[in-house]
């Protein structure tokens, strides 16, 4: 019996510790796998890190070409005059991404030049720059030429074209008026008119000297000095004052370069002496006892009417000496009691002043 209870616990404990083989061995393996699977994780986090500290690749984008565009296309200056001038402005702009070189503008016509601008020009991208083409004709004719534009992108130039028409030079110089006539001014007092001189030609006008003639005339506006462009005007101005009663007449002679020099305007205008008008006012008395009378006067019948005296009339007549040629006047008197009380208006009278 002890025997048998002895084996049964022996083959338990061997039992057991087949178990626990079993249950070490088992333990083993998942040990071997963490440990594996660490490694793989810890090489796969390697990599990934050895890969996230590499820099990544740079691009470099390239700017766009140079383009050039010229403006205007074409230049038409139209008349000229041998001996006058005539400019226009040329825009060269750099419409691209990168670095322009305008290397020169040239043309092969007389009468032309480029200033303004000394080449060769850099533009940098969405720069601009700008010249001037000067006409000045020497000859008489049509003007059909091209300006050239070279740069370094592009073998072929940008061109301009130029147009116009250089004409014989004239000087003309024409008055609104031959003739100024002032009509009858009264002595003392003065009257103004004006005449407009315009430079009718194709060249400048300049004045060299004004002669005014007539001693009761005076002239202002125009002098010696005065340059008037191709359809430029002046206004000249001439004022008549009569001193004395008469029949008058003279003149302003305007002398230029003008082929029609000098123009010459014919000055008229006669005076009268001035005659002093009066008005002389009468009226019945008052039959009352009275301080005096007001005198009062409109230019509008029926009034209202302004007093003319500045104190009181004390008798029944007043003269108007302020009256003026051509009015016609309306008065009414008031009488004034001693206590200043005024009575009613008196029926009005107009005066008519020749």
């Amino acid at each position: 019996m002890n025997k048998t209870t002895t084996n049964e616990r022996f083959n338990g404990a061997v039992k057991n510790a087949t178990q626990f083989t079993v249950a070490s061995s088992s333990a083993v393996s998942l040990l071997s796998l963490a440990l594996l699977l660490f490694a793989a994780l810890s090489s796969a986090g390697c990599i990934a890190l050895s890969s996230a500290s590499k820099p990544a690749s740079s691009q470099q984008s390239t700017p766009a070409a140079a383009a050039i565009s010229v403006a205007p296309a074409s230049i038409n200056f139209g008349s000229v005059a041998l001996g006058s001038m005539a400019s226009q402005s040329v825009t060269i702009s750099n419409d691209g991404g990168s670095s322009l070189t305008v290397t020169k503008a040239s043309v092969n016509a007389a009468g032309i030049k480029i200033t303004g601008a000394t080449f060769p020009i850099v533009l940098s991208a969405g720069k601009k720059a700008t010249f001037d083409v000067v006409f000045t004709p020497t000859t008489a004719g049509a003007l059909a030429q091209q300006i050239s534009i070279a740069s370094d992108i592009s073998n072929t130039p940008s061109m301009v074209s130029l147009s116009g028409t250089a004409t014989a030079p004239t000087t003309l110089l024409t008055l609104s008026a031959p003739s100024l006539s002032f009509g009858n001014i009264a002595t003392g007092k003065s009257g103004s008119l004006s005449v407009t001189l315009t430079n009718a030609g194709n060249s400048d006008v300049t004045v060299s000297k004004v002669t005014l003639s007539g001693a009761t005339f005076s002239e202002s506006g125009v002098s010696a000095g005065l340059i008037l462009s191709p359809g430029q005007s002046a206004t000249m101005d001439a004022t008549f004052s009569p001193a004395s009663a008469g029949n008058y007449s003279g003149s302003v002679a305007v002398a230029s370069n003008a082929t029609n020099s000098p123009d010459t305007v014919a000055l008229s205008g006669s005076s009268s002496q001035a005659v002093s008008h009066s008005v002389s006012l009468t009226w019945a008395a008052s039959t009352s006892s009275v301080a005096g009378y007001h005198v009062y006067r409109s230019q509008v019948s029926g009034g209202p009417y302004a007093i003319l005296d500045s104190s009181l009339v004390p008798s029944d007549a007043f003269t108007d000496s302020n009256v003026q040629s051509g009015s016609i006047y309306y008065y009414v008197v008031k009488s004034v009691t001693q206590a200043g009380i005024e009575s009613a208006d008196s029926t009005q009278v107009a005066a008519n002043i020749p």
